[in-house]
C-alpha cells in the first residue's frame, strides 16, 4: 500500500521545512517518540529505532528507512517528507510505500487500520471540540509555535497592573507561576530584584530563558519547566509571587495556591490577575478560549485564597484602559478595557 497525505502552507520551502520539522519534533516528543534531525538522524520510539534518515535535504525532502514492527526487524519500508513549491507557497507531502504488509488482509484489515488510526483521529482533530482545545493550548493554555513565541515575548497590559501592586525592590525575590515568554520577568528584574519562574510549556521556558539570558547569566533568575502545583523550590524562599491570566486554566486552583503559600516567606505577597466573567467573549477572553477558562466571581477568588491559608485577601478592579493603550492595543478594541472587568487578587502569607 502507498500512503500519501499533503498540506499546502503559505511559506517558502526553506521556511516550511524548518517550521514543519520543528513542529513534528515536538509532536513526536509528546507521544513518546524522538526525532534526531540531520543527515545521520533517526526517529526513536522509546529506545527502539523505527526510522533512519537516508536523505536529508533542507527545503526539499527527508527520506527515511522505516521499521514498522520491532518483532519483525526485516520488514523495512520507505517514508518520505517532500517540500514542493506551489504558487501560494509549499506543498508538504508525507508518503509511505509498502506500509501494511503485516496486516495480511489488505482489504478489511487495512480499512480498519486506516479508519481507526488515521481517519478517525483526523476527523476529531478537525471537529470543534478537539480543534478548540488545540487552539486554546496553542495560544494560551500551553503556548507553542512561532505566533506564540512572538506574542509572549512582549509585555501586555496586565503586567503593568501586577508590577505596580508588587512595588518590587532589590531585596525582593519574585516567583512567577506560568511565566510564558518571560516578558513580566524582564520588566520585574529592572527593579534590581531576583526572580525564579516556572511554566509547563517547554517552548515558553526556552523563550523566557532567551529573553532574560543576561539575568540568568548573572544568577539573578532561574526558569524551570514544572507544574504549578508541584513547585521545585524549598519552603519560604520567595518574598512575593505573581500569576498573569493563568488562574482560569488551573484544574486544581486550591492545590496551586497552597503550593505557592508553601514557598513564600513570612509576610510574602501574592498578586494574580484574572479576567472576570464580564470579559467572556471580548478580545481579552475570546472563543474558543472563553469556553475553556473558568471565570471566577470576586468573592470566589477571595474564598479560594483564604482556604489556602492567605490573609488580608482582597480583589481590586483596576482601570485597564491606560495600560492597554500603553501596550499598543488597537483603538477598535480599547472599549473592551474601558471598564473595570479585570480582577487583581492580592493576599498575604503570615
Amino acid at each position: 500500500m502507498q500512503f500519501r497525505v499533503s498540506v499546502d502552507l503559505a511559506l517558502e520551502p526553506s521556511v516550511a521545512f524548518d517550521e514543519f520539522v520543528a513542529e513534528l519534533s515536538q509532536a513526536l516528543t509528546r507521544v513518546g517518540m524522538r526525532l534526531e534531525p540531520g543527515k545521520d538522524g533517526r526517529i526513536l520510539e522509546g529506545k527502539v529505532e523505527v526510522g533512519r534518515v537516508l536523505s536529508w535535504s533542507p527545503g526539499k525532502e527527508v527520506l527515511l528507512e522505516w521499521r514498522q514492527a520491532n518483532w519483525k526487524p526485516d520488514e523495512v519500508t520507505k517514508m518520505g517528507l517532500r517540500f514542493e513549491p506551489v504558487p501560494d507557497g509549499t506543498r508538504v507531502t508525507i508518503e509511505h510505500d509498502q506500509w501494511g504488509s503485516l496486516l495480511g488482509d489488505r482489504g478489511g484489515e487495512l480499512a480498519g487500520w486506516f479508519a481507526t488510526e488515521v481517519a478517525g483521529p483526523l476527523f476529531q482533530a478537525m471537529g470543534p471540540g478537539r480543534f478548540g482545545d488545540w487552539l486554546t493550548d496553542r495560544h494560551a493554555r500551553r503556548p507553542s509555535g512561532a505566533q506564540a513565541r512572538a506574542g509572549y515575548r512582549d509585555p501586555v497590559y496586565h503586567f503593568k497592573v501586577i508590577l505596580r501592586e508588587l512595588s518590587l525592590t532589590p531585596s525582593d525575590f519574585l516567583l512567577e507561576v506560568g511565566c510564558g515568554g518571560g516578558a513580566l520577568l524582564q520588566e520585574a528584574l529592572r527593579s534590581g530584584c531576583r526572580a525564579a519562574a516556572v511554566d509547563h510549556s517547554p517552548e515558553m521556558v526556552k523563550l523566557a530563558q532567551e529573553v532574560n539570558h543576561d539575568a540568568i547569566k548573572q544568577r539573578r533568575l532561574e526558569v524551570r519547566e514544572a507544574e504549578a502545583d508541584q513547585l521545585p523550590f524549598p519552603n519560604g524562599k520567595f518574598t512575593c509571587a505573581a500569576l498573569t491570566n493563568v488562574f482560569g486554566f488551573l484544574p486544581d486552583p486550591h492545590a496551586v495556591l497552597v503550593e505557592i503559600r508553601r514557598v513564600l516567606a513570612k509576610d510574602g505577597r501574592l498578586v494574580f490577575f484574572t479576567v472576570s466573567p464580564e470579559m467572556r467573549g471580548t478580545i481579552a477572553a475570546p472563543e474558543p478560549m472563553a469556553s475553556r477558562i473558568h471565570f471566577y466571581k470576586d468573592e470566589e477568588l477571595m474564598k479560594l485564597a483564604r482556604e489556602a491559608g492567605f490573609v488580608d485577601v482582597r480583589v481590586e478592579r483596576p482601570n485597564l484602559e491606560p495600560f492597554a493603550r500603553e501596550a499598543g492595543v488597537p483603538e477598535e478594541h480599547i472599549q473592551a478595557f474601558s471598564g473595570r472587568d479585570g480582577q487583581l487578587t492580592i493576599a498575604l502569607k503570615t
